[in-house]
């Protein structure tokens, strides 16, 4: 017999339900828009008695979980549990629910409503394979000719120009560069430990997660470019956000046909010292995003670079992929620092 739907999202929201009670709620999801909106309606007001709880808690100094962790929990408990197409009906439900609730209609707020659903499309757990382009200067426009080692003797970092960078869950990463010679010089992580493969020389690792990430713009702001959830989350907060029709494309789309929009982000203030504007291209049901440019990305000692992300595909890359031994030959020194 058939469980009642109001006892489902009530199990989903403590965390009780059952596998065979999961794909009910599924099941229920899917059959229609309406019932897509009732979900998120009942999420949301879980929500907001949990925030109230939580203010309540923060006045008597009682411990009680923060809003913004069992948000989180809900979010991975809900990319591991629910398909890509409950995901997406969903999210398009919360945009609904968020402009029912007061939000308003302002260019501003609907802008907020995307960039809050692109942000939760992008906690589902896929591996995605983006491109690099620099857009000229600092750096990149030393390619022609041999550089210079740095100040302290060091071999100078490869261009980022034409870089390949794998992500997966926010916590790890494969940054795939060519060397000025045309040989591949790859760093990463695993979520455990962080690792260079050079061309020559002993493969090192570090149990240091931020050793190996520096070389990736981005990284000393709140805009990394391997936790695409966590860069978005940080646009809410320093940055003026809008929509925008893709220009000149009206008619665009994703690969799988899905319809391209744009978000704009520009800069508050001149003393965050994250890109001055970063433009965001997704898919419109889905919230995927295609393409992501950052413009005067602050870039280590260098010029500001002005770079775009292109996304490349998206599917599973292998338990191991994100290992160092995965990119180097078996009989490799490895060093550990």
């Amino acid at each position: 017999m058939a469980t009642d739907p109001r006892q489902l999202i009530s199990g989903y929201c403590d965390e009780s339900l059952t596998s065979d009670e999961e794909r009910q709620l599924i099941d229920w999801i899917n059959e229609s828009q309406e019932h897509a909106q009732e979900f998120a309606k009942a999420l949301l007001l879980h929500d907001r008695l949990r925030s109230e709880v939580g203010a309540m808690a923060a006045t008597s100094q009682m411990a009680v979980p923060t809003p913004a962790s069992l948000n989180s929990t809900r979010w991975n408990r809900w990319s591991r549990s629910l398909t890509g197409l409950v995901s997406a009906a969903v999210a398009a439900a919360i945009a609904f629910v968020v402009i029912w609730k007061g939000i308003g209609e302002s260019p501003a707020s609907a802008a907020i409503v995307e960039l809050n659903r692109i942000i939760a499309a992008s906690a589902q757990s896929f591996d995605r394979t983006f491109r690099i382009e620099v857009e000229g200067g600092g750096q990149e426009k030393q390619s022609a000719k041999r550089p210079r080692p740095t100040e302290r003797g060091r071999p100078p970092k490869p261009p980022m120009n034409g870089a390949i960078l794998h992500i997966r869950d926010g916590r790890q990463f494969v940054l795939v560069r060519t060397e000025f010679d045309g040989r591949p010089f790859v760093t990463g992580s695993n979520g455990k430990t962080s690792w260079a493969v050079r061309p020559d020389g002993p493969v090192r690792s570090s149990t240091d997660l931020k050793r190996f990430s520096h070389d990736l713009p981005g990284h000393e702001h709140s805009i990394p470019l391997f936790n695409i959830q966590e860069g978005l989350e940080g646009l809410l907060e320093a940055y003026n956000v809008t929509l925008q029709t893709f220009e000149g494309h009206r008619d665009a789309r994703s690969s799988d046909g899905d319809p391209v929009q744009m978000i704009i982000a520009d800069r508050k203030s001149k003393s965050y010292r994250g890109p001055s504007r970063v433009e965001i291209r997704y898919a419109l049901q889905s919230g995927h995003i295609q393409q992501m440019r950052f413009v005067d990305m602050p870039y280590d000692k260098e010029p500001r670079l002005t770079l775009t992300m292109k996304l490349v595909e998206e599917q599973k890359l292998g338990p191991d992929f994100f290992d160092h031994d995965a990119h180097h030959a078996p009989d490799r020194r490895v060093e550990v620092e």
